[in-house]
């Protein structure tokens, strides 16, 4: 076989290569984006493309974001602390829709504050933690560590940056905001801008066409 011949060949199979890998990660991006699928391939290329899941003014809700929310909610209603508060999963598409809701809430209050120029430290998120943390049965770091990861799968930090941090926002945005005229005057913003053409959601589920598919 001549070296041109085996050039040839070299780049053929490089070639087939490329496209079946192409394919791979088309597919299981359309996997992503109409079945929510969560296997390992889908979240490597989720994670490694950083695909949305939704986006505010520019603002990505991170795919790898909706799925690490929904395992954790998954895991909370599952664990004990879940069942003893009478926690019960809901319909699928009720799961998937109403934690992207709430990570698309979350982004649109980040998007006001900003404008509205309105910030939180992380000493803000830290006094709060540990008042939080002082008023548990059991308040020492070993068992809020060991709460943490048998009922969300999460760590200490992942709490504070996934639900502390967004709740203390939200609640200082809205004081900021209000008025003795107009006592919810962020809940109206974010009503308005929910329905603005700042937020694009990419997720489709199967009672939903209002989704549309990220364009690269």
């Amino acid at each position: 076989m001549s070296k041109s011949q085996q050039k040839i060949i070299g780049l053929s199979a490089a070639l087939l290569l490329v496209i079946v890998i192409t394919l791979t990660v088309g597919i299981t991006i359309y996997g992503i984006y109409t079945e929510q699928n969560d296997g390992t391939a889908s979240r490597f290329v989720a994670k490694a493309l950083a695909l949305p899941a939704a986006s505010v003014e520019g603002r990505k809700v991170a795919y790898t974001r909706f799925l690490l929310t929904r395992d954790a909610v998954k895991r909370f209603i599952n664990s004990e602390a879940g069942q003893d508060v009478g926690a019960a999963m809901p319909p699928e598409d009720q799961l998937n829709q109403n934690i992207l809701e709430q990570l698309i809430r979350q982004q649109m209050v980040a998007a006001i504050a900003a404008q509205k120029q309105v910030t939180l430290s992380d000493e803000e998120v830290d006094e709060v933690f540990n008042e939080v943390a002082s008023q548990a049965a059991s308040s020492t770091q070993s068992d809020i560590d060991t709460y943490l990861r048998d009922n969300y799968g999460w760590n200490q930090d992942n709490f504070r940056e996934y639900v502390l941090r967004p709740a203390l926002l939200e609640q200082k945005l809205a004081q900021q905001l209000s008025t003795g005229s107009n006592p919810v005057a962020l809940e109206n913003l974010l009503i308005t801008k929910r329905q603005s053409e700042d937020v694009v959601v990419y997720l489709k589920f199967s009672d939903d066409s209002q989704s549309t598919a990220p364009s690269e």
